[in-house]
């Protein structure tokens, strides 16, 4: 029997290691199936639960080192939790920020861009028409420019004007006036024939058409027009504005011109005619369709 030990003494030695590890194997694997409730699920909805079941074990015993490495986990992972929150809002802070901040940009140059086109095609516009600040197109040369009102000057020297008033184009178109109208329109159109207005130097061809109205007892109506910084000639002798047609209202020339500017912007000269006309198609039936008079 000694002999058989000897002899195999070391394939004994190798049967005897290999059971103790597999038994210890065993005894271990026990222990960790015992633990395997305590492990911590990754779902926020049983964090609570896990918890839980964590401190009625360690009320039951003693907890050994592997349960209370799980216990604290959840802890941990809660601490995690807590410090990414911040850290998780602080960078959509910061992405949201930089999205306000590119759309602002975007903005920006959008505004920038509408800015530039629109002052492009006013400098465009202004280039090929030049109107006043109160929207009078350019004087053709060799017409007297316009006055305002607030500006001119009128001294005690009188001066002499050709002065009328005509609606003789009423009498082609009396179907468009009314029949209570009519008997207000001359037989041969003219409420004022030419006749010559003394005024004073510096006043206006509005002042000139108020004396002439008032001197001869002819009804006028008007209205101010800050706009054009203007008088707006409403009504003569009754006869107003689209009495005759959506076109028609009143219109003045002078020396055949018709200024295109407002008659209270108009400095009558000596020996000027001036003439107050009714149309009943824009100007067009009178010759002052052009109102620039080129």
């Amino acid at each position: 029997m000694i002999n058989f030990f000897k002899k195999h003494k070391y394939k004994i030695l190798a049967a005897v290691c290999t059971l103790a590890v597999l038994t210890g194997a065993f005894l271990i694997g026990g222990k960790i199936g015992d633990n395997a409730p305590v492990t911590v699920k990754s779902s926020s909805a049983d964090f609570s639960q896990t918890a839980t079941n964590a401190l009625d074990s360690s009320k039951s015993c003693e907890s050994t080192a592997p349960t209370k490495k799980q216990t604290k986990k959840p802890d941990k992972d809660k601490s995690n939790q807590q410090t990414t929150a911040p850290t998780s809002t602080t960078q959509v802070k910061n992405e949201s920020s930089a999205q306000n901040s590119n759309s602002a940009e975007k903005s920006a140059v959008s505004s920038l861009n509408s800015s530039s086109k629109q002052s492009s095609n006013n400098k465009q516009t202004s280039s090929n028409v030049k109107q006043d600040k109160y929207k009078t197109d350019p004087v053709p040369e060799g017409k007297p420019q316009p006055v305002e009102p607030q500006d001119k000057e009128v001294s005690d020297n009188t001066l002499k004007c050709t002065f009328s008033i005509s609606c003789v184009t009423v009498l082609d178109n009396m179907d468009m006036l009314d029949k209570s109208q009519r008997e207000i329109i001359p037989d041969d159109g003219w409420i004022l024939k030419p006749i010559t207005v003394t005024f004073n130097e510096g006043e206006s061809a509005f002042d000139v058409l108020k004396k002439a109205c008032k001197d001869n007892k002819i009804q006028l109506e008007f209205s101010l027009t800050p706009l054009y910084n203007s008088a707006y000639i409403e009504g003569i002798n009754n006869l107003y504005e689209f009495d005759c047609g959506s076109l028609s209202g009143w219109m003045y020339e002078v020396n055949d011109w018709f200024p295109n500017y407002g008659c209270s912007r108009y400095e009558v000269k000596n020996g000027d005619v001036i003439e107050f006309q009714y149309s009943c198609n824009l100007g067009e039936d009178i010759g002052g369709n052009n109102i620039s008079g080129e």
